[in-house]
This record gives C-alpha cells, structure tokens and sequence, in this order.
C-alpha cells in the first residue's frame, strides 16, 4: 500500500503512453464469443480477425476524455515524468503512509511537480458548490508535498484544479486562490492547448512563470556582463544572455480569456509558422543582431548593478555585471518574443546568446506606447489587440474623450469576458477567433454605447458639456457602474430569451446587429424612465432604476419572441455600415408599436421621417416641377436650330443622341412607330449641367429661374435640383422618400408657383 511510485513512467514508456492517451477513443480486443455483449453494450467493430475475434472501439467517457486532454497537455509541453494511468495514488500521511489520495495527473521536470485534480460535465453548470473538494485539496497538499519530496526533491510544487464546463462562483475561486491551488477552466485549457500547438514544449515556460510568478528559480545563473545607460528618462541595461536562461525568467501575456486579470495583455499569439521557420534558421546558423526589448519586474528594487572597477571618464555608460531576478516571470517582453521561442528547442538554446535591451519597473502605459512605436507599421496588430491598447494607454488620460473611449472599450471587453456576464463566450477579444457562438465584435458593442446617453459629452475645451445620466467621470467608477447595469438588463433578455438566446449565428438575438439594438434600445429605456418616474438626471440608484426599467425589458423579451421570421431574416440579412441602424429602428419600432410609452424625441422624429408613405404625391410634384423647368429651357433655347450644340455640353449631347437610337431600336423591335421627344430625355441632374454651362445662367437662364422678390441664387437651384433627382431616384427603386425631402419637394414647388403667379400679376401690371 501507500504511494504507487511504479504507475510513474518515463521516456519511451512515457512515449507509449501519450500514444494511447492521445486518441480519442479506446480500443479492446475481444473473442469471438465475446463479439455480441460488447456490440450491446456501445463498442462497434474496428478490426476483424481471421481466426475469429476482432477489435473494438468505443468512445471514452466525458471523464477520461478530459483527464487524457489535460495529461496529453502536459506531455507535449515536454514534462519529462507522469502518470500511467488514473490508478497512481500517493500517501499524504506520514504518520500512517496507508492513508492515500488518488491522483487525476501528475507531470514532474527538473525543477517542478505539479498535481492536477480534474472535474467535468457535459454540459454548462454555474451552480455547483466545491466547498468539500477544495476543502479536501487544501487539507491533503501538504501531506502529498511532502510524500513527493522523497523521490523528487529540490522542485516547485503546485496543485492545479481543472474544469472543463463547470462555471465556479466567486467564492469557490476565492477558496482556490487563498489555498494556494491554480484553477484552469475552459479558457485557461484552450489557451495552453493554443500555445502548446505554436510554442511546443516551450509553452512549459509560459506555463511555469504564470503557476511560480515571482518565486525563486533553483539553481539559475543571474548574473550577466551589461552596460547601463540612459534613454530620454530611463535608465536601460544592454547585454547577451543565452536564450535558455532567459526562457525561464521571461513572460509574455497575449490578450485572452485566461489572461484577462493579468496586464499588460497586448502581445499577439505566437505564430507556429513563424516560430518553426526562425528555429529552422538559428539551427542552420543564423542569428539576429537586434535585441530583444524586455521590462524587468522588480518591485521591491532589489534588482542591483555592480559597476565595474575601470569605467570610461565623463562617459554616460558604465559597464558592470548585472544582476537579474532569479524568478519566474519577472522579465516581459515588449517585442521579441518569436526570436525568443525561436531557440527553445533549437541546438544552441544554452550555447549562443541574444541581444537584449531591459528596463526595470518600467510604467504599464510606457511598455504600450513602446510596443505600439515598435509595431506602428505592421498590420499584423489587430482590431481586438488595438483596443486593449486604447484601453491600457488611454483608461486614465488627461484627454477626456480619449478615456471615455478606453471606458467604453473596457465595459465592451469585460461583457465578452467576465463570467457573470450573459454575453460570457460570445465577443471576439484578444486572440480569440470568431466561432458560430463567438460572432460579436468589441466594435459594435463600442457603437452601440457610444449612441446611449450613459456617457458624458466633452467639449473642444475638454469639459463637460453633457452630464451622461450614468457617468462617474472617474473612469473606473464609471465601468463599476454601467457594466454591473447592463449585466442585469441583459439577463433579463437572456433568461425569457434563452431558446433564440443560445443559438449564436444560427439564430437573430446574440448577433452584432441585434445586440446593438439592444444596448441602444436599453439606453431609450433608461431616458424614458428617467422622465416618466421623474428621476434625478444622474442615477445613483441603479436598483430603483432597474425597478422603473423592468416592465419595458420584459416587453422587448415579448417582442423579441414573437418577432417574424420575415423581420428575424431581415435583421439578419442587413450588411454595411447602415446595418446596425437599420436593425435599431425594426426593434425600436417593434417596441414601440408593442407599446406607445416607448417613445423618444428621436423616435418621434424617425417616425415622422421615415413610416409615413410619401412617394405617390411627391412622384407626381416632382413631375410638374421637371416639366416646368424643361418648358423654361425650351423657350429660351429653341428658338436657335443648334440649341444642342451651342448650350449643351458635349456629352450631354452625346447623351441625348444615344438614348433616342436605344428607344428608337426598341421601338421598332416592338412594332412600334412613335417619334422620340429629345427633351423627355432630360432630367434633373442634366438640368444642373444646362445651366452650368458657359453663360447660360446669366444670359438666358437666371431670370426665369429666381424671384427677384427672392434671395435665392443659383447654387440654391442647383441644391434643389440634386434633390429632386434624388427623391426621384428613391421612388423608383421602390424606397420611400422621407417627410425631409418630401417637404423640400413642397417647397419647391410652392417657390415655382409663386414665381408663376408674379410673373402673371407684371403681366396685368
């Protein structure tokens, strides 16, 4: 009894075990009389044999499925000695060694051994309790620590608690982090999975400096020849360092789910081409003459420079060893990071050195803007990476807009990564990629926000000009407020909403369009409660402001359910940069018709726009208007039989002339014999080349053209021109023209038979 240290295996032994573990299934081989009660039971046949008998396979259980996962993790980041099998237990009582604890995993190198305890379900669970489990692992830790030590010394040791589906409360998390033990969830897998397939077994270091951040290194060489000098106003150090000294100390957090609290988060994922071709290049001898670019973490400045004993007289470097922490993660790295990993696995990890240039201490906005001065050019940054640096760099700036940006971008990111939020899983951020329930951008969510009164406006004098009815001014007090709001909105949608809510993509709800229009809409919400409970205009009650909001939210859920498949599909379908605004208004308008107390100053204008059907009464005003012009224009040019040639621009002429063959070659295709009025051919936009044409306004056109009771001229025509043959335009494609332009139509007409009318009354006269 006690500890099975036999179920340790390692090298080829290790090898053949990562070869079964690694499949996704299990295999049994069985006899012919065997054959019928295994099919029964779930195994189907992958192998026949001649004698009778045959291989089987069958899936593994959820359970084994993920321990495997996780071991297989572990394996390919190259630690050297593991588990065979879930069998492996190992004493945690000294006192009495028969008292054991089965082990899920356990992956041991030269300097650490960590435990891993794995907990899975099929399916999303955010209500287990783990107070017993944790209890357990806190309880037992020491005993197993000091049971490992008696075959493994001198290491780091770490307990990892795994979960794949499982969603753990504050407390529980809480619990993990006071007890010492790392939790890895879904993210946390994906992410080492993610790097493990670009970095290798490199992804260890990742991997250790984030589980051993600012513990000692055993044994570790610290101290490197440098030069210390000064940049602007920081001091730097210059020196060589073989790359696998520095893999140890050196960190880099890229921007993902399972780096969330962990800033800076900017870099991007390693690339595995990249990082293949650059190994394949320093083994074939190839080097890089410019240096990596670090931050040395050393807030108790303990980190010291022994200055050497002959420096250069009045030089503003100095030469000297320096001494580095000897810590795991204590040196970031700015830029550099694939000629880093590069060597990892190469021949000269511990034989060559690498250029490096390292601050210390160096301010978080100071290593953003130094990155983003680094990677200027380069398009490799993305939009998600771009802004977490606004966010970084701009989340406290002097420059009130540039932080209300930051803000809102964080409020943006924290509802695709906090896991009280109901759009948890559903943003595209950091190195994310966008999947069929991943399929919102930071950017929408950014657009829709901006639209909503729960932020200030800011003048040009950088003050406020607009009190926004949830803002804090102070950035962080701001996000504290608006994120926990609109959380709660949400999970109101979300829970009456859940059937269309779960879908993603395939369905209407949990897409860029509609989510826009939702965060929009709850910001109408929050101005129409305002104003109908008579609330001051800066809430600091946001319970009693949820309470006024609550029967709109329950009726958007109601208008949200019974929406059409027609409207659903057009939300749906609607691309471009009016999208979003157009799927808005179909849920606005929804809303409202629902119910008519949802209405805002710009709904009532919309709607005073935009649902009125204008276009059979401005089509027949706009054809009076152009046959009243053309009269005009025939008057004054058809008396002169080259009318065409003298007061029409070339390809105008052309113009006309070609349409008139068109119709004429139709015609006659049809049957037809009818004579082609040339100035039918003539619309607005023509009209606005007529008299723009050499003199003709001044000459023949102004007069018939402007009340002289009037001050118009004719930059003022040509407007309203431009603006007939827009609404023209509009109606016959079958869109509606707006109460705007219907009432520019009016006014032109009305302008014209006023003209007429003086005209007239100078006749009598």
């Amino acid at each position: 009894m006690g500890t099975s240290w036999d179920l340790l295996v390692n090298g080829i032994e290790l090898d053949n075990v990562a070869a079964i573990k690694k499949k996704n299934y299990i295999e049994l081989k069985v006899s012919k009389d065997e054959l019928h009660s295994k099919l029964n039971e779930g195994w189907s046949v992958k192998k026949e044999y001649k004698k009778g008998g045959a291989l089987l396979v069958k899936n593994k259980d959820i359970g084994d499925a993920f321990e495997d996962e996780i071991w297989m993790l572990f394996y390919k980041m190259g630690f050297k000695i593991m588990n065979k099998n879930n069998l492996f237990k190992m004493s945690h009582s000294s006192e009495y060694p028969n008292l054991t604890k089965q082990i899920d995993i356990i992956a041991i190198d030269d300097e650490t051994c960590l435990f891993v305890e794995c907990k899975e379900t099929a399916t999303l669970n955010k209500h287990k309790s783990w107070l017993t489990e944790i209890g357990e692992l806190e309880s037992k830790y020491p005993g197993l620590v000091n049971e490992i030590k008696k075959q493994y010394p001198n290491r780091k040791y770490k307990y990892i608690f795994a979960t794949k589906n499982y969603i753990l409360g504050q407390q529980d998390v809480d619990r993990l982090k006071n007890a010492k033990i790392a939790y890895f969830d879904n993210e946390t897998t994906d992410y080492y999975k993610a790097l493990v397939d670009h970095l290798g077994g490199a992804a260890r270091y990742q991997l250790l400096g984030n589980l051993f951040a600012g513990m000692d290194i055993i044994g570790i060489e610290n101290r490197v020849p440098a030069i210390e000098g000064k940049m602007g106003n920081l001091t730097y150090y210059s020196f060589s360092i073989e790359p696998e000294r520095l893999l140890k100390i050196a960190y880099v957090l890229h921007r993902n789910n399972a780096n969330r609290d962990m800033m800076p988060t900017y870099q991007r994922l390693i690339k595995k081409d990249r990082l293949k071709a650059i190994r394949e290049f320093v083994n074939n001898g190839g080097y890089f003459p410019n240096s990596l670019i670090i931050s040395i973490d050393d807030p108790k400045h303990r980190i010291y420079f022994d200055r050497a004993k002959q420096d250069i007289p009045n030089s503003v470097s100095r030469i000297g060893i320096l001494h580095l922490p000897r810590k795991y993660q204590s040196a970031y790295i700015i830029d550099g990071q694939h000629r880093l990993y590069g060597y990892s696995e190469s021949k000269y990890a511990a034989t060559n050195s690498i250029p490096v240039v390292a601050f210390v201490n160096l301010e978080k906005d100071e290593q953003v803007k130094m990155f983003m001065d680094i990677n200027e050019n380069q398009k490799a940054v993305s939009k998600s990476l771009r802004n977490t640096l606004i966010i970084n760099m701009n989340f406290e700036s002097n420059n009130l807009n540039k932080r209300k940006e930051a803000v809102i971008l964080d409020i943006s990111q924290k509802l695709g990564e906090r896991k009280d939020s109901p759009l948890y899983g559903r943003v595209v951020t950091g190195e994310n990629t966008t999947t069929d329930m991943r399929c919102i951008t930071i950017e929408y969510l950014k657009s829709a926000f901006e639209k909503t009164n729960f932020f200030n406006k800011y003048s040009k004098k950088n003050e406020i000009a607009v009190q926004g009815v949830l803002d804090r001014t102070d950035g962080s007090k701001t996000v504290e407020t608006i994120y926990p709001f609109i959380v709660k909105c949400l999970n109101v949608i979300q829970t009456y909403c859940d059937d269309e809510w779960s879908k993603g993509s395939g369905g209407y709800i949990t897409i860029n369009n509609t989510i826009v229009a939702i965060i929009r809409i709850i910001g109408d919400i929050v101005d129409i409660s305002i104003n109908k409970n008579q609330l001051p205009q800066v809430i600091y009650n946001l319970d009693e402001l949820f309470s006024c909001c609550e029967s709109f939210l329950f009726e958007l859920c109601d208008v949200l359910n019974k929406m059409s498949p027609e409207k659903r599909q057009e939300i749906k379908a609607k691309k471009g940069g009016s999208a979003k605004e157009e799927a808005y208004r179909v849920l606005q308008l929804a809303l409202h018709e629902y119910n008519s107390d949802f209405i805002t100053e710009d709904l009532e204008h919309y709607i005073n726009e935009h649902c009125n059907d204008y276009n059979d009464e401005c089509k027949n005003y706009i054809e009076e208007i152009r046959e009243k012009y053309i009269s005009i224009i025939k008057e004054k040019f058809i008396s002169n039989k080259n009318w065409k040639t003298d007061y029409l621009p070339e390809e105008l002429d052309r113009k006309i002339n070609t349409e008139i063959i068109n119709q004429q070659t139709k015609n006659r295709r049809n049957g037809i014999e009818i004579a082609i009025d040339e100035w039918s051919i003539i619309g607005f936009e023509d009209i606005v080349k007529i008299i723009t044409y050499k003199n003709n306004w001044s000459s023949m056109l102004k007069s018939s053209f402007i009340s002289p009771t009037e001050e118009k001229n004719r930059t003022d025509i040509i407007n309203w021109l431009k603006a007939l043959s827009t609404s023209e335009r509009k109606i016959s494609i079958g869109k509606k023209v707006t109460k705007t332009e219907y009432d520019t139509v009016l006014e032109i007409n009305m302008y014209i038979k006023n003209f007429e009318e003086q005209i007239e009354e100078m006749k009598v006269i």
